[in-house]
């Protein structure tokens, strides 16, 4: 009869296997399955379907840039119009297919899009398809119309240049203004945009 030598340090390897899956624990580890959010859940489904017809096309168009949602606020006919107009020439994209950094941003955004995605990328993308693309959710980095808000609420000298009427649907809107002055000035005078 022969005996097998142990190696010492060389802990119990044990293997579980089933239809499905294999499980490899060494010396009594923990193995636990794909965890997308960070959070231990692993049955999450990521599937997701881009959106690719005209009125997601122009909504996606309006959530990627601040002075177009400034400017023609939810108006998909209004959005298509601009980007056939100008935002074809200008090189803007109306794609509904977001960047790691936008997709970043959206989930940065909205706390309800943190509860749902965790930190997971492709999660929150998939909110964004099922549910924030509905709701009219910007996914532009900061600062977006709602940083915008926040920004002219914050500075009084804002409010007494530029109002406070958030609501009015033109170029020169008082959020199209804001924008513009912190990309001219605010942004270099260390302004906070942020909302509390």
């Amino acid at each position: 009869m022969s005996v097998v030598p142990m190696l010492a340090g060389v802990g119990l390897l044990i293997v579980c296997c089933s239809s499905s899956s294999a499980i490899m624990t060494m010396g009594g580890g923990e193995s636990v399955g794909p965890s997308p959010d960070g959070n231990g859940v692993d049955s999450v489904d990521e599937t997701f379907t881009i959106p690719t017809d005209e009125t997601s096309l122009n909504e996606c168009y309006g959530a990627r840039y601040w002075d177009l949602r400034a400017a023609f606020g939810t108006d998909k006919a209004a959005l298509g119009g601009h980007y056939t107009s100008s935002g074809t020439p200008e090189g803007r994209s109306n794609s509904c297919t977001l960047s790691d950094a936008e997709a970043q941003c959206y989930l940065d955004r909205y706390p309800a899009v943190q509860a749902y995605a965790g930190t997971n990328l492709k999660l929150a993308r998939k909110h964004y398809y099922e549910v924030g693309m509905g709701e009219n959710k910007d996914f532009v980095c900061p600062p977006g119309v709602t940083e915008l808000k926040c920004y002219g609420e914050r500075y009084p000298d804002l409010q007494n240049a530029f109002g406070t009427d958030y609501a009015a649907r033109s170029t020169a809107s008082t959020l199209y203004k804001l924008g513009q002055h912190w990309g001219a000035h605010g942004k270099g005078e260390e302004r906070d945009f942020s909302c509390p």
